[in-house]
């Protein structure tokens, strides 16, 4: 991990909710791209676990897995 980050706990939040922001805007945009109006329920239950669960994990391992504030 970058000297930055882990001096400065502002740029490490920072750098969390840019990750957040680009892969939620990313993932909308390709799921949307590939996904039609009659597609099953499950499809968008999938679509939603792709969109939201790599932004939880990168919060995760960014600030319990790596001791974000206790460092």
């Amino acid at each position: 991990m970058p000297k930055i980050f882990k001096k400065n706990k502002f740029a490490l939040l920072s750098a969390n909710i840019l990750i957040i922001a680009l892969w939620v805007t990313l993932s909308t945009l390709v799921i949307n791209v590939f996904q039609n109006d009659d597609s099953s329920f499950y499809i968008y239950k999938i679509a939603s676990l792709i969109k939201f669960l790599p932004p939880l994990w990168v919060t995760w391992f960014l600030w319990i897995k790596r001791g974000g504030l206790k460092r």
